[in-house]
């Protein structure tokens, strides 16, 4: 376990800027609005050989609809109770505010330890500030520029005194990183809770709840995964349209964004599609674009409570319904859930965990030659006593595997541009057959 350390104040204090600064990426979303940050957002920090847990919260003077506002606070005050250590976090340039000192007292009641963090501090000399930063008996405060970096050393050396423990840095390499994506309102988040079996991430009726993507590290069955938390993804020319206020559909914008680079950064890639409505032209592109990344995928059909009077047969034909809507994913494994009722969450997981070991699968070339075998055996070029139409034998050679990840096979030929698809086909056939390649891409390089 590694140590917890939370980051808590009102809205616009720079929260989230401080903690990109600290953990030196852009993972948090920005922006001037306030209440941006709704979810409690997670990345590993490493100082002086110590690694810690940092976590970025979501405002603790939130206003929102009643149903976020009262979330959002719960979440940041579980947060605070479940960290080593507390960076009450207030804004230099406005000092001390009535809604500071309610966060100060909610602060002693959780009973973590806190330290004073004085933020917007981005001129070294200069700096004055009341007596009132004092009242909250924290001590001195520390004084730190997240826009430029100023104090964070000293702030972190202060980190690291206070919960250093002797670790060994965790290697993210070993955790399977599962990327949850879908449209807005599909069912992700609830799925992802579902799966942790706590309320962990924030869950709202409305769209666009979550908006940071959230890593959030789990254990199953002895293997690791990184199960990361997406924003909803609109159709391209709606994204950033249709808010009241131009800040919110750049919050959009950079959600989008964070989810699409999540997929990137995943080995699998859950797509989650509500099961109670037909296949949007979105849903084909997310699943397109998951493909494009050439990421193993997994199809979840959710929200499966809402279908009524299933039988034996319904999944069956669902199933042919998504394979005729959706050929592309064809190879992909499918898992029928209700993220509402826990039904099948367990499954899905070792789902994942099998199209993961997929996904790194490496054959060597003795178990590939029987692969080979069977499209040397089937590749009759076209003979025929007419030049004109008589085809050029492409003379094929062998068959190995390059790299995994998605796993890529190097197909040799005397004559590569004459190896005609068909051959490829039977490769990839074969290949899917002998050994198992479900949800994965497979890339057959023909040279």
């Amino acid at each position: 376990m590694y140590p917890k350390v939370a980051i808590i104040g009102r809205m616009n204090v720079g929260k989230s800027t401080l903690f990109n600064k600290l953990t030196e990426d852009d993972r948090a979303i920005t922006s001037s609005w306030a209440g941006t940050t709704r979810d409690v957002n997670t990345s590993m920090v490493l100082w002086r050989g110590m690694e810690f847990e940092l976590q970025d919260t979501g405002g603790l003077d939130v206003e929102d609809d009643e149903q976020l506002e009262d979330r959002v606070i719960a979440a940041a005050l579980r947060a605070a109770e479940e960290a080593d250590l507390v960076m009450f976090v207030i804004d230099g340039k406005t000092g001390v505010l009535p809604s500071d000192e309610r966060i100060a007292k909610q602060l002693k009641k959780v009973g973590t330890r806190v330290i004073l963090v004085m933020n917007k501090v981005d001129k070294a000399l200069g700096v004055e500030f009341d007596g009132s930063v004092y009242k909250f008996g924290l001590g001195e405060p520390f004084l730190v520029s997240s826009k430029n970096g100023r104090g964070t050393g000293e702030l972190l050396d202060a980190i690291f005194d206070i919960v250093k423990v002797d670790n060994v840095p965790h290697e993210d390499s070993d955790r399977i990183r599962v990327a949850i994506v879908g449209r807005p309102n599909v069912g992700k988040s609830s799925l992802l809770n579902s799966i942790l079996g706590e309320d962990r991430v924030i869950v709202a009726d409305k769209e666009h709840t979550t908006r940071d993507t959230n890593d959030i590290p789990y254990s199953y069955n002895g293997r690791d995964y990184m199960l990361i938390d997406t924003a909803g993804i609109r159709k391209r020319k709606n994204v950033s349209s249709g808010w009241d206020d131009k800040r919110l559909g750049m919050i959009e914008r950079k959600s989008v964004g964070h989810s699409i680079h999540a997929m990137d950064r995943a080995d699998v890639v859950v797509l989650v599609l509500e099961a109670q409505k037909k296949l949007s032209l979105q849903d084909k592109k997310i699943a397109d674009l998951a493909m494009r990344h050439g990421k193993s995928l997994v199809v979840v059909m959710n929200k499966w409570d809402l279908i009524e009077e299933k039988d034996s047969n319904t999944i069956t034909e669902f199933t042919k319904y998504l394979d005729a809507n959706l050929p592309s994913l064809r190879r992909a494994p499918m898992v029928f859930t209700s993220a509402a009722e826990g039904l099948r969450v367990r499954e899905l997981l070792n789902v994942v965990a099998q199209v993961a070991e997929n996904y790194e699968r490496e054959l060597t070339d003795e178990e590939l030659l029987s692969v080979f075998a069977v499209a040397d055996r089937m590749y009759h070029p076209k003979q025929t006593s007419m030049r004109k139409y008589k085809k050029r034998n492409a003379g094929l050679k062998s068959l190995t595997q390059v790299k995994s990840r998605p796993p890529h096979f190097l197909f040799r030929a005397k004559y590569p541009k004459d190896v005609p698809q068909a051959i490829i086909d039977v490769i990839e056939r074969e290949l899917r057959e002998q050994y198992d390649f479900g949800g994965v891409k497979i890339i057959i390089e023909v040279a």
